[in-house]
């Protein structure tokens, strides 16, 4: 049975087991421990000395050191949670708050002639998250308007809670909006030509319609999303395998005016990415818009229309766009001739930016041109009442989605052009608008 000096031996090394394994275990827990004769270091890499020493010695096998490990990695997580309920109310759970701001600078001359020369603040979002759920979330964001006076106020931008419904097949990374959301186009296009700071986009300057209106609306993507490779170096938005789509139905009068009508506007957008293996960039894309303008004019309220056609290009350096859309009348009505009706228009926009090989590509040289004829049919005056828009500049992104941009824009007025969103205007002769502008974007 051995009673000699190697069973004593073995008793000792039993009883060292015995005495030690409870302090171990405790110093594990509480990540106390510290290697014998090692440096000092962090709690994990001090316990797992311990263990490696604890394992040369033969007091604990290779099987108990990984489960004394595994241990106290899931002590340390029970632990942070413990502490994270004790320390975030409850409420707070699931909140973000953020802003997007632009500070704006600009100098020119209007088409009335007159020039100018100002700070503005052109943006002010405040964004309130909560996720309630693992399928229900809300959003607030007020944004300031500037009135006649000079006055900064708050007015509503968006307000809605957002369902997340399962996978149907094709139709994946789905998502609902309930309230004051996003209509489909505008959003997408921000998110391909990042500069919204500078002003707004082709269609919503021409005076077409606003970005948000208040309606129910469901988008997702089609067969999943594209790689993680492409979302950190490119862009992790809309980042649809095969493209993304967006359908809703919306009161049509915009985010800031009040319904004067009956009238519902359905809005669809759908985007395919034919390459997505060979060139993932590429989208072409299609929004249409059918309803009626929010101004009654002769007893009736005139055809809102429209149908835009898009291609794009994306890659970490270049991202390009092209599109072309024809409409009829505008969101507020007030595109009509003298009998009421809606003016057909049409237009093109085209837009460049290219990223340099300057401090990780945080400069851009960007450019824009946009023509629009508010009225191809020449109702109200015998033609040359298009406009054309020029812009081009350099852009400084000098922390993610922090944008400091130098621009000269130039506005070229045909002779019978009314304005921006203004109907056309016989022998109107507007002067060039022109400016010089410095604009930052704060997002966070």
């Amino acid at each position: 049975m051995g009673t000699g000096k190697h069973s004593q031996t073995f008793r000792k090394a039993r009883l060292s087991d015995v005495l030690l394994a409870p302090i171990v275990l405790g110093m594990l827990a509480f990540g106390w421990a510290s290697p014998l004769g090692a440096e000092e270091g962090g709690p994990a890499e001090s316990t797992g000395d311990l263990l490696d020493k604890l394992r040369e010695k033969n007091i604990l096998s290779e099987d108990e050191v990984q489960v004394l490990r595994k241990g106290q990695e899931e002590e340390k997580a029970g632990l942070r949670e413990s502490l994270k309920k004790e320390v975030v109310p409850k409420a707070l759970e699931g909140l973000s708050i953020g802003t997007l701001s632009y500070i704006d600078y600009s100098g020119g001359r209007e088409k009335d002639g007159h020039g100018y020369n100002r700070f503005l603040l052109i943006r002010g979002y405040i964004n309130v998250k909560k996720k309630l759920t693992s399928w229900l979330s809300f959003r607030v964001t007020p944004d300031i308007t500037q009135d006649d006076t000079g006055d900064f106020k708050l007015r509503l931008k968006y307000l809605y809670a957002q369902v997340q419904p399962p996978d149907v097949s094709f139709l994946t990374d789905m998502k609902a909006e309930i309230g004051m959301g996003h209509i489909p186009w505008l959003d997408f296009e921000e998110h391909i030509n990042p500069y919204r700071v500078q002003g707004t986009m082709f269609i919503e300057r021409a005076g077409t319609f606003n970005s948000a209106d208040l309606g129910v609306s469901l988008q997702g993507y089609l067969g999943g999303q594209l790689d993680k490779e492409y979302q950190g170096t490119v862009s992790k938005y809309y980042a649809g395998r095969y493209g993304s789509w967006h359908i809703g139905v919306y009161n049509g009068c915009g985010y800031h005016a009040k319904e004067s009508n009956e009238n519902k506007v359905p809005e669809v957008r759908l985007t395919l990415r034919p390459l997505p293996d060979w060139v993932p960039g590429l989208q072409l894309s299609y929004f249409g818009l059918f309803g009626e303008g929010n101004a009654r004019v002769g007893g009736d309220y005139p055809d809102f229309n429209v149908n835009l056609g898009m291609i794009s290009y994306e890659n970490p350096w270049v991202t390009f766009t092209g599109q072309y859309a024809r409409t009829r009348g505008n969101q507020k009505g007030s595109l009509v001739d003298g009998a009421g009706r809606a003016l057909q228009a049409e237009g093109y926009s085209l837009f460049l930016n290219t990223r340099l090989p300057l401090l990780d590509r945080q400069f851009s040289l960007f450019g824009r041109y946009d023509h629009f004829d508010p009225d191809t049919k020449d109702r109200l005056t015998p033609g040359e009442d298009a406009y054309d828009l020029a812009m081009g500049g350099l852009s400084w992104t000098f922390y993610p989605s922090c944008l400091a941009l130098l621009v000269y824009e130039h506005i070229w007025f045909e002779e019978n052009n009314g304005g921006l969103g203004k109907v056309p205007v016989t022998k109107a002769d507007l002067d060039d608008d022109h400016r010089i502008q410095v604009a930052v974007q704060i997002s966070f």
